[in-house]
């Protein structure tokens, strides 16, 4: 076996620096691999979860305060959170390294927390409506309190009757008014606090009047005629004072009696027998029942008193003049004559005057909903009958239309949301919402003295708007959440109207701009009104704007449309016109803007919740087909540019649901395979990051790109039974089982190189034409070339020099290494035995079993590799064996050397014959020289 020399390997800077690279590239691959491992959280992907989860934190303790305010449970709330905190901060303490994360975990923590969360806010939302109904309950009681205690006929002048008539007169009136108040509930809604006020004032005189002065004592003595007492102070006239007395005519004349003079005391039955109390002499008193017997007030006599509990079959006869009543909660089914005027009628529904209302000629209607049978025009050109056609004449149907396209933010990323251009470090704020909608925010620095525009919607078209038109100007609005800001940090609102080339116009733009706060603040409103668009605007948009400082804010629920004022946040679906149809017209000649065109009814489908249509056109261009059926949704979407396909699964035994894209663009054709969280029956969801399995794209500018392990490209031939060839994503060649051969020809037909392909390995790999392999090259004449002329070697994987099997060699020289360095245990050899063994050896003629009679007499040694008792002599250091220990053949390398030293051996015996032959020779010579003597 022949022998070879270790090679000592040196590394040269150049290797030491390919060695680092290659590290460097390892390293670069692992992170790779990190950003694409779904079950590892990335340096970016903490970061960003870090400044989302302080959000939510924040939003948290805001909620958790407003329901314990409102002694709301906030239990499930409160374990959501800590059980979601717990798991985020394991996460979030080392944001600088990747982490695992079990995504399954992390959902179902988050699906918890926000179910919690809207369970709380649900709530808190029903709460407010109760407090606000209670309120209202308590308005309409209050009312009824007011009027039942208050007497109309506070300002009656009384005419030649008898106190006691008059009292059961307006008694009636206070029972009319109280009925009617029945029946005009909202008015006295309406009217309620004004009814308070009047409850509070009455509550007033009662307890003034309970403090007449003790001075009144002094009275009890009686008072002569003619003679003047003054009372200063507050003073009580006891019971029985004035008994049965008369106070004669005119003795009380013009004076008064002050508020609260008499208090809960009565003046006794008949006790005031038939004497008058003069004009104005009572005022603000009360006189209870009976207390002034068959006696005669004069006229006017009691002018802003309020008399209580009078019995309205009192009122017998005499007349009220209503010009001088005010009269409340009137029951209208006692008024059964005269004529009510309306100018002063308030009634809650006209459904309470059952009578026939005749034609209104003058007047508006304002704030109200009309329901009538019919409805038309004096002159006729526009009416509609009770089925719902409407006929007109000249007919404007004008919505408040959202012009912001994506409002909702729907189907966003962090970095990027569809019709939104985001820069400058804008972002789309997943998980910080107002009322459900997402938030574009600004987190970051804008330098000093630097506009910063971070968000712009997709420019909307005003084409097809006349001049005309153009005097309806546009508003917007937007809710602003400001989480902590510098105060030199100025944001901006702004709606812009932009030219033919998508540039803003200069001067063409209205906005808000406010300063940064630096603490959180709550959700705002901010609004735009009366931007009138110039002749030359083409486009109109929304755009956030930050300028100078540091800034934490987030906008959302953005509203844009051709109103004089903002109308508040409505999604982008446009306006539909239903209920309709028209029949028997044709429309030429016009342009149709921001309407939505449907095809069919919503399909009649339990997996149909977005209550799609089978077709459906957008004011953007957008024409979308949808279907479903019992296994799967199908939808097409085709826009100005853009052609795509999309299949959701509507059936899984796990979370995760089949689904495909397929997205045909100017420039490439992408068709992407995956799945979606969850059933994804309203196309929400996007089949791409790391929810993408596998991906086809054919570009004109790329060429073919396939990613994933299913995707492929399939040569089957001219045959359908798997006689071809596949390259797959990593462009390796796989035969079908059926295949033969994979061939490499030329233009002419010529085999350039054939690889076989069979299942049994039959058809060999052949190349028709010179090989080159590195400076190894092999041609077609048999011969092997090393072109830079170094010599060939023929070493082993692990190392060392490989065994060589072949015939007849031919060779101008055959060198053996044999240098020291290489060798160990080094020892002059016995050349006595060595001979001995050689000449141990049998030597045999012989033929190969494969040669000819043309082939010449072998010789050599025989190893014997048949008889287990050998009959060739063939000492075994002379056997060399494969690298399974098997018979191999006659080691010549070690035979050579033994031969070697019996040369060497017979060389010893040559020179011992040759000094015996001389010693012979000298002693022959001497015999000679003496017989001749």
């Amino acid at each position: 076996m022949a022998e070879s020399n270790p090679t000592q390997v040196i590394l040269t800077d150049d290797g030491i620096k390919i060695i680092n690279a290659q590290n460097t590239a390892n390293n670069a691959a692992s992170g790779v691999a990190n950003l694409n491992d779904p079950n590892l959280m990335s340096v970016i992907e903490k970061q960003t979860e870090a400044s989302q989860y302080a959000g939510l934190t924040s939003q948290y303790n805001v909620i958790l305060k407003r329901a314990k305010e409102a002694s709301i449970s906030t239990i499930a709330l409160t374990t959501a959170y800590t059980n979601l905190n717990t798991f985020m901060t394991t996460i979030l303490t080392d944001t600088t390294t990747a982490s695992d994360v079990n995504r399954d975990t992390y959902k179902s923590l988050k699906d918890a927390y926000n179910t919690a969360l809207s369970n709380v806010q649900t709530a808190l939302s029903n709460s407010y409506n109760k407090d606000i109904s209670n309120m209202q309950s308590s308005v309409s009681v209050a009312s009824q309190a007011a009027s039942s205690a208050v007497i109309v006929a506070s300002q009656a002048t009384v005419t030649g009757n008898s106190a006691s008539q008059v009292a059961s007169q307006a008694v009636v009136v206070a029972s009319q008014a109280q009925s009617a108040g029945d029946n005009a509930a909202s008015v006295a809604n309406n009217a309620s606090q004004a009814a308070s006020s009047a409850i509070l004032a009455g509550s007033t005189a009662a307890v003034s009047a309970s403090q007449a002065s003790a001075d009144y004592k002094t009275l009890s003595a009686g008072v002569k005629d003619g003679s003047v007492v003054h009372i200063t102070t507050e003073t009580v006239i006891d019971k029985g004072v004035i008994g049965t007395a008369e106070i004669v005519n005119g003795a009380i004349t013009n004076a008064q009696i002050g508020d609260a003079a008499i208090n809960s005391a009565k003046i006794a039955d008949l006790a005031v027998g038939t004497a008058q109390i003069g004009d104005g002499a009572i005022t603000n008193a009360k006189i209870g029942k009976l207390a002034v017997g068959t006696a005669q007030i004069a006229n006017a006599a009691i002018t802003d008193a309020q008399v209580g509990n009078v019995s309205a079959n009192k009122l017998t006869a005499g007349t009220i003049d209503f010009n001088t009543i005010t009269g409340k909660n009137i029951n209208a089914s006692n008024i059964t004559t005269g004529t009510l005027s309306t100018d002063r009628l308030n009634v809650g529904k006209l459904s309470a005057l059952s009578a026939n209302l005749g034609d209104v000629t003058t007047g508006s209607l304002k704030g109200v909903d009309i329901v009538a049978n019919t409805f038309s025009t004096p002159n006729g050109s526009f009416t509609t009958d009770a089925n719902g056609n409407v006929v007109a004449s000249n007919l404007t149907v004008r919505g408040v239309t959202n012009l912001v396209y994506n409002a909702a933010l729907l189907g966003s990323s962090w970095t990027a949301v569809p019709g939104w251009s985001l820069t400058n470090n804008g972002f789309c704020g997943l998980n910080v919402t107002h009322d459900g909608v997402k938030s574009i925010g600004f987190n970051n620095t804008t330098g000093a003295g630097v506009w910063n525009l971070f968000a712009q919607t997709k420019l909307y078209p005003l084409n097809g708007i006349t001049s005309q038109s153009f005097s309806q100007p546009f508003s917007a609005s937007v809710w602003f959440l400001e989480l902590g800001s510098d105060t030199s940090l100025m944001y901006a609102f702004t709606l812009a109207f932009f030219d033919s080339n998508g540039n803003r116009i200069d001067g063409a733009y209205a906005n808000q701009v406010w300063n940064g706060i630096g603490s959180k603040q709550d959700w705002r409103y901010v609004t735009i009104n009366n931007a009138v668009a110039p002749s030359n605007a083409v486009y109109v948009g929304l755009q956030y704007w930050s300028y100078n400082g540091h800034g934490n804010a987030y906008f959302s629920s953005p509203m844009l449309t051709q109103t004089a004022q903002a109308t508040g946040y409505q999604p982008d679906i446009g306006n539909v016109v239903s209920a309709g149809e028209i029949d028997g017209s044709v429309i030429n000649g016009s342009t149709i803007n921001g309407t939505i065109f449907h095809g069919g009814d919503i399909i009649s489908s339990t997996y149909n919740t977005s209550r799609f249509y089978p077709t459906t056109i957008t004011p953007d261009g957008l024409v979308a087909t949808t279907g479903f059926n019992s296994m799967d949704g199908l939808r097409t979407e085709m826009s100005a540019g853009s052609f795509v396909t999309k299949y959701r699964a509507v059936h899984s035994n796990s979370n995760q649901y089949e689904a495909y894209d397929g997205v045909f663009s100017g420039d490439e054709l992408a068709l992407n395979s995956g799945f979606t969280n969850g059933i994804d029956v309203g196309f929400q969801q996007s089949v791409s990051g790391n929810q993408l399995t596998g991906q086809v794209v054919l570009s004109p500018l790329n060429g073919i790109h396939l990613w994933g392990s299913t995707q492929s490209i399939h040569f089957s031939g001219l045959q359908m039974n798997g006689t071809g060839i596949t390259m797959n994503s990593y462009g390796n060649i796989l035969a079908d089982q059926g295949s033969t051969w994979w061939r490499v020809v030329d233009f002419s037909g010529k085999e350039i190189a054939n690889f076989g392909t069979d299942v049994a390995g039959s058809n060999a790999i052949e190349f028709n034409r010179e090989l080159d392999i590195g400076n190894f090259h092999i041609n077609t004449g048999h011969t092997f070339t090393s072109w830079d002329k170094g010599a060939i070697h023929f070493a082993k994987g692990g190392g060392g020099a490989a065994d060589i099997y072949a015939g007849a060699v031919n060779y101008t020289s055959l060198v053996k290494s044999s240098l020291l360095s290489v060798k160990r245990d080094v020892q002059k050899a016995d050349t006595a035995y060595w001979a001995q063994l050689v000449n141990s050896i049998d030597l045999a003629t012989y033929q190969y079993k494969t040669d000819d009679n043309t082939s010449h007499l072998r010789l050599s040694s025989i190893v014997d590799d048949v008889n287990v008792t050998k009959q060739w002599q063939l000492p075994d250091v002379f056997i060399s064996r494969d690298e399974n220990g098997r018979l191999n053949g006659v080691d010549d390398s070690v035979l050579l050397n033994a031969t070697l030293a019996t040369v060497q051996e017979q060389q010893k015996q040559i020179d011992q014959l040759n000094g015996h032959n001389m010693e012979l020779e000298a002693r022959l010579n001497k015999l000679e020289a003496k017989l001749n003597g």
